[in-house]
């Protein structure tokens, strides 16, 4: 009776964790939505929430915490489901216990996902089984299990324990060994010790010569050691096994920066937006870096692709417009200029006065950027025209006040005094 009672009890445990569990399905298709639903719901999950977007999904993983998150690879709009395994796995850096398993119909994806920065714990390529997808499941279940206590030290900076444990399940779990040794490599390097960490990754990188992952790791010590040089060859050698490997991009840039190189970062983020196109972040850094060296037309294009991926979203702010502006003002100003270039400024002032119509310093940037564009392309009468507009905003309490000196400034570019 002891035993019945005991496996009851160990049942309805089972049960509670398993209804505390947060799943995200991410999926265009309804039809897949309600399978995937129904195979967790089997499992015994109840705690699932659904998602046909992949714009919602990615606000709502960078907003909350998932223990298991199934996506579609193709959501069929701006962001896919490579996107939302990135945000996860950014997200929550010192956290490597959510299950990310991607499903696609795309069967090339079985040759690209190894190499991958952030991988899924596991895929499925359509059609599948519920069987199939069960034993793969499970299959990922126990590596997190054996992971588990690696994890658990990590959130708690307990680095060198994550090391002694990674050790012990290389040795248990021979089927393991590339995740030990990487782990082994982050203990160190996380724990400032760089010459050890580089030692693990030559030794690594001797055995294992395809291992994009453990160049990275070496590149990075040599950050750490000041030797941009060879950071940079090493981080070449990644992107060279996986152009996928964003963050080798983003850490070339900085190994070329180090070294005065600011052409080297710029076709850095150049080749990284070539493989993510959608990056905000790095097409920000990609203008900034064309700003430093004067290269306006790179960095009216980088700001010009950040409008675009923004527009009419939370991420949409002022600034990209300054930017932008900034850029074919002074692409004008260099001789640069062209038909196009003047629709695209009427557009970002357009929108500028959208965004800031209730914030007169907006309305003022605005304005001044108006007024230099068109003394730069001699239409005197035209900047006159938009300093009287401006002055009337100005007096009406719509555009924040400019000081004496600089409207006396004005007055004589324009010829008013």
């Amino acid at each position: 009776m002891t035993d019945v009672f005991t496996t009851k009890e160990n049942t309805k445990k089972t049960v509670s964790t398993l209804a505390r569990k947060r799943v995200l399905i991410v999926e265009d298709m309804s039809e897949m939505r309600q399978m995937l639903r129904s195979m967790m719901i089997a499992l015994g999950y109840t705690n699932i929430e659904v998602e046909p977007s992949g714009q919602n999904a990615l606000r709502q993983v960078l907003d909350r915490h998932y223990d298991i998150i199934l996506s579609d690879f193709n959501l069929g709009g701006s962001v896919d489901g490579q996107q939302i395994l990135e945000a996860s796995r950014k997200s929550n850096t010192s956290d490597h216990s959510t299950i990310f398993i991607m499903i696609t119909a795309d069967t090339a994806y079985e040759s690209v996902v190894s190499v991958l920065e952030y991988q899924p714990d596991s895929y499925l390529v359509k059609p599948f089984t519920p069987a199939a997808f069960q034993r793969r499941f499970n299959r990922v279940k126990l590596q997190k299990k054996v992971f588990s206590d690696i994890n658990k030290n990590r959130k708690d900076s307990n680095y060198e324990a994550m090391e002694t444990q990674a050790q012990a399940i290389e040795k248990q779990y021979p089927q393991y060994s590339s995740l030990c040794l990487k782990v082994i490599g982050e203990s160190l390097f996380l724990r400032g010790a760089y010459k050890s960490a580089k030692k693990h990754y030559l030794k690594v990188i001797k055995n294992h010569h395809n291992l994009a992952w453990a160049y990275f790791g070496l590149a990075q010590c040599e950050l750490k050691l000041d030797h941009p040089l060879a950071a940079v060859d090493n981080l070449e050698k990644t992107i060279s096994l996986s152009r996928h490997f964003l963050s080798a991009y983003d850490a070339l840039a900085d190994a070329h920066e180090e070294l005065d190189n600011p052409e080297g970062a710029q076709a850095a983020m150049k080749d990284a937006l070539e493989v993510s196109p959608r990056s905000i972040e790095r097409s920000k850094r990609l203008g900034q870096i064309s700003e430093k060296i004067k290269d306006w037309k790179t960095a009216e294009q980088a700001y010009s692709r950040i409008i675009r991926l923004t527009k009419e979203t939370n991420q949409e702010k002022v600034e990209f417009y300054y930017d932008h502006l900034k850029c074919l003002t002074s692409m004008i100003q260099h001789q640069e200029h062209d038909i196009k270039n003047t629709e695209k400024i009427k557009r970002s002032l357009f929108r500028l006065r959208i965004l800031g119509k209730d914030k007169p310093i907006v309305v003022t940037n605005s304005f001044r950027v108006e007024v230099q564009q068109h003394l730069y392309r001699d239409r005197l009468g035209d900047a006159i025209k938009s300093w009287k507009q401006w002055k009337h905003l100005i007096e009406s309490g719509r555009a924040s006040p400019i000081s004496n000196a600089q409207e006396i400034t004005i007055k004589k570019k324009l010829g008013l005094l």
